[in-house]
């Protein structure tokens, strides 16, 4: 007699999440309503990357001006160092040290505590960038103009280099404040905190090298 072959419950195809649930799957296998096939492409290891090379573009760029302005000998020619540049200095110290808190605060999982920190660093940040155009304001009226000579013209440059770079860590950090919760996973989230606190940090050690290369060294 034929034989009616029953399929076993092995045989059967998986359903729900199959593990991925940390990465949002939930039980639609990940399927549907932001799944983790959306997190998963790119891995979060690649917010990571992408600053890292970001952070090695700008370093290479900066070592190139800095070549540039020992090679023309414009630390030969005098500059004024205005007191507005320890203000600058002082608040973009202080907002590496309060990105650090966001991020040990996520860690954590204080969610309020952590967007706090965030918000006072972009308002450090801020103010800083303030306290640059009141720098290229005092030293235009100390008559230090961008064509003065190649000292007065390298410090607007790295100065205003600089600046764009932090305008654009601004961003990574409001970006990184504002996204809701829900709309990624925990892992991306920490992650992409990780390297935005990373390159906010890469910019406050870069600042101190400018300073020292623009208006302390002779």
């Amino acid at each position: 007699m034929p034989t009616t072959l029953t399929p076993k419950k092995t045989d059967a195809p998986p359903t729900g999440g199959g593990g991925f649930d940390d990465f949002g799957g939930g039980g639609d296998g990940g399927r549907g309503g932001g799944g983790w096939s959306n997190e998963l492409t790119p891995p979060p290891e690649g917010y990571s990357l992408a600053i890292r090379l970001g952070i090695v573009s700008i370093t290479v760029l900066f070592l190139a001006l800095s070549s540039a302005y020992v090679f023309n000998n414009a630390m030969r020619q005098p500059i004024a160092a205005p007191h507005i540049l320890w203000v600058s200095t002082g608040l973009i110290l202080v907002s590496s040290l309060t990105v650090e808190l966001a991020r040990r605060a996520l860690r954590r999982r204080l969610e309020n505590r952590f967007k706090f920190w965030i918000s006072a660093t972009m308002l450090l940040g801020l103010s800083f960038l303030a306290a640059q155009l009141v720098l290229w304001k005092r030293l235009v009226a100390s008559g230090f103009y961008v064509n003065r000579n190649h000292h007065s013209g390298y410090a607007y440059i790295f100065t205003g280099l600089h600046g764009a770079h932090l305008i654009g860590g601004l961003i990574a950090l409001g970006y990184v404040r504002l996204r809701e919760r829900s709309n990624w996973t925990a892992v991306r989230r920490r992650v992409s905190v990780d390297a935005t606190v990373l390159y906010w940090h890469f910019l406050d050690g870069l600042w101190i090298y400018l300073l020292a290369l623009i208006f302390y060294w002779r």
